[in-house]
């Protein structure tokens, strides 16, 4: 995998955090960047584990659901009830409109 220079606008406390959390695991603020991501995403596998979506849910907003239920917990605006609460609803809400294909042949089809 090609390894690319970015650029990240951030705050400038922030990056002097980032900076001094890099340089504790001796590790580049590139490096602490993607492991705080892959952190973050192993979180993101455990919540779909959780609600055993295993490939059957494919949802941008079951996505984004989870990601900013996380981040609102992480900051204390959650408690674990009402992560789990919002979480199921937001599960619900996704597996109520799926829809699932079937072949009706002769008795099957009303009359």
């Amino acid at each position: 995998m090609a390894v690319k220079p970015f650029q990240v606008k951030m705050d400038e406390q922030a990056h002097k955090r980032l900076k001094s959390r890099a340089a504790q695991f001796g590790i580049t603020i590139g490096d602490m960047i993607e492991n705080l991501l892959a952190s973050f995403e192993f979180r993101v596998r455990k919540v779909y584990d959780q609600i055993e979506a295993d490939g059957r849910i494919d949802s941008i907003y079951l996505d984004n659901t989870i990601v900013r239920l996380l981040m609102d917990k992480d900051q204390g605006n959650k408690t674990d009830e009402q992560f789990e609460d919002e979480l199921k609803r937001a599960v619900k809400a996704m597996r109520k409109d799926q829809w699932a294909p079937s072949i009706k042949s002769g008795e099957d089809c009303p009359k």
